[in-house]
């Protein structure tokens, strides 16, 4: 039997055991431009990540075609887990690439605090990166606030106002938000 936590996975999953077209555009477009970003990101090329994308649906679609496939997460974090997995093998070995077979790719356990951390971890990247490129100003003023310095101390250590430390503050906060809300990897991630 096959099983997913929401009924649009479950469609999908139905889909892919179907071989329909549509759902796997569906999926290549939901979940292939992260995968790209992510492998992107650690020293991988777009040419590697449709690799281990295209590994991770064949691996997707032998276990939903054994007709015993309770997925217990999101379908799109499945997949992106798979493929994580599937790019660390590759950067370990640091070998010429040969293949992964698929007996280990099978045997990926997710566990819901693994797949928490992993999605914390990916809005904490969006949050730094937008944060990083604030203005040093705005990054120590929202720095101390966070660590909950009192305005008051914080107008100190600059030498100015607590009234404008309270405007700059707010300020920073407001572009920060606004640049994190923007951001398609944000949107992506609070959306699925």
């Amino acid at each position: 039997m096959i099983q997913a936590q929401t009924p649009r996975d479950q469609k999908i999953l139905e889909g892919i055991l179907h071989a329909d077209n549509q759902v796997i555009k569906q999926i290549y477009d939901d979940v292939l431009p992260s995968v790209i970003r992510w492998v992107s990101e650690n020293n991988g090329t777009e040419s590697d990540a449709r690799d281990v994308f295209q590994e991770a649906i064949i691996a997707l679609f032998r276990k939903v075609e054994t007709g015993n496939f309770t997925l217990t997460c999101k379908l799109k974090s499945y997949i992106r887990i798979v493929c994580r997995n599937l790019w660390l093998t590759r950067i370990r070995n640091n070998k010429k690439f040969t293949g992964t077979p698929l007996e280990e790719i099978e045997e990926v356990k997710l566990e819901n605090d693994m797949i928490e951390r992993i999605e914390q971890s990916e809005k904490e990247q969006v949050f730094f990166k937008h944060f990083d490129a604030l203005g040093e100003n705005c990054r120590n003023i929202l720095k101390w606030f966070f660590e909950k310095i009192p305005l008051k101390k914080i107008a100190e250590k600059l030498d100015t106002s607590e009234s404008y430390i309270k405007k700059r503050k707010f300020l920073c906060k407001e572009k920060l938000v606004k640049a994190v809300q923007a951001d398609l990897k944000f949107n992506e991630l609070k959306n699925h």
